[in-house]
């Protein structure tokens, strides 16, 4: 069944004497329906890949720790000779995108929209990874704005600081910004993405009765 259109024929199709079939439209509760069971099936995959994304944090921030000598507080690059740096935390939080990003577009295509079939595996991956990166840019602005000490939303540093891996700021700053982009990027994915499985539906073909049969 689609988004619009189940599979079956509906009554126009089952009386038109085996002409064309007319799929039969979902009613608008049935719709809401189908998109709240999507849109939890795609939550449900979205945890999975936190879990992942924030896993690949920490081992990044330990190995650097402990191959570096430093933490993901330390500059990487700075900007165009600005004040301003990119941290090796925003290094870290590109890296788990990737990881993370392939794990959801996986679980997302063969269980959340059931596309696995009805397209290629990498049409579908370029718009899932471009929606990323726009997901991505939400993360980043987020997580920077909950790091930064001089952000006026950034987590206190009394309670935030960094004496633990549960007080770790980079580690909540990355979760937080995670779950701010999940539902943009569920409905960026529901329209564009693995629009397959809403364009796609198979048609049933009635086989007219032989014409000596027919009352």
């Amino acid at each position: 069944m689609t988004d619009a259109i189940a599979e079956q024929p509906g009554p126009a199709a089952q009386g038109d004497g085996g002409g064309t079939p007319q799929p039969r439209r979902l009613s608008t509760s049935e719709r809401t329906w189908r998109l709240a069971r999507q849109f939890l099936k795609f939550g449900i995959v979205g945890a999975s890949g936190v879990i992942v994304n924030n896993a690949v944090v920490v081992v990044a921030n330990k190995t650097t720790q402990w191959l570096g000598g430093f933490d993901g507080h330390a500059a990487f690059a700075n900007l165009l000779g600005t004040q301003f740096h990119i941290r090796w935390y925003h290094v870290f939080a590109v890296l788990a995108f990737v990881v993370a990003n392939l794990w959801n577009f996986n679980l997302n295509r063969r269980w959340t929209f059931r596309t696995s079939g009805k397209s290629s595996w990498f049409r579908e991956l370029v718009p899932f990874m471009m929606v990323g990166i726009g997901g991505l840019a939400v993360t980043l602005a987020v997580q920077t704005a909950m790091i930064n000490p001089e952000s006026p939303v950034a987590l206190s540093r009394e309670i935030w600081d960094g004496s633990s891996g549960l007080r770790d700021p980079i580690y909540w700053g990355n979760l937080i910004g995670v779950c701010v982009a999940i539902p943009v990027n569920f409905l960026f994915n529901k329209l564009w993405t693995f629009r397959a499985a809403r364009d796609h539906h198979v048609p049933v073909h009635l086989t007219p009765l032989p014409e000596g049969d027919e009352k």
